[in-house]
């Protein structure tokens, strides 16, 4: 874990390991039941203790993390009805986007999605689940960025935090491959300038998602 990240400057030491942070929530590096010592993120971050439990008491109190001992954090489990929520918020806010982004399309915007896409079946076909959810995030987020709006990508980026995590639970069932399917229709609908379609796509990946993950997490559940 953590074992490509670079040394933190020391100018605005304390947002910089929040940014930080926070990236790796939506690139899925963290893992959920995984504690993470505060100690290991110092190191990786070569910052002392002190910035990364300040960073980490913000995105404690916005339940994003939890804490699992006196010195480790993790990813607290998601009840159904806080996935349900999620899912419905993502599906009004990442649709807007969506039909932004394909406003504002061009070469490079299609070309920058075909080759994330490229990235995610390689991750799928080879089995790599980091990569995976790590491409499956820039892949979306490439494609809300074209939207131009910082307001709405801050509304998604607070989204991903606390889903991004839960996305290793999507490793069963073919999932990944179904999803880059979802990822091709966009890139069509979005090169042909169809805003509808590349919703109704976006629509299909992320309900997809949320079936998973409820079967993933819940399916053992006993029916009320």
């Amino acid at each position: 874990m953590f074992e490509n990240e670079k040394p933190i400057q020391k100018d605005k030491l304390h947002e910089q390991v929040f940014d930080r942070l926070c990236t790796l929530l939506r690139q899925g590096e963290f893992t959920p039941g995984e504690a993470v010592p505060v100690a290991v993120i110092s190191k990786a971050f070569g910052v002392s203790a002190m910035p990364v439990r300040e960073a980490l008491t913000r995105l404690l109190a916005v339940g994003v993390l939890t804490n699992v001992s006196g010195r480790s954090v993790g990813v607290p489990k998601l009840s159904k009805d806080e996935l349900t929520d999620l899912r419905n918020v993502r599906l009004k806010v990442e649709t807007t986007a969506v039909a932004w982004a394909v406003g504002n399309r061009d070469a490079s915007f299609v070309a920058d999605l075909e080759k994330i896409l490229d990235r995610c079946v390689q991750a799928e076909r080879s089995g790599d689940v980091r990569s995976f959810v790590r491409n499956n995030y820039e892949f979306h987020f490439r494609l809300y960025q074209q939207a131009g709006s910082p307001v709405l990508m801050d509304i998604i980026n607070t989204l991903w935090l606390r889903v991004s995590p839960h996305l290793y639970h999507l490793s069963r069932a073919d999932h990944y491959r179904v999803s880059n399917v979802h990822h091709q229709a966009i890139i069509e609908a979005v090169r042909c300038g169809d805003a509808e379609a590349a919703s109704d796509a976006l629509v299909a990946d992320v309900s997809g998602a949320y079936d998973e993950l409820v079967e993933a997490l819940f399916a053992a559940e006993p029916v009320a």
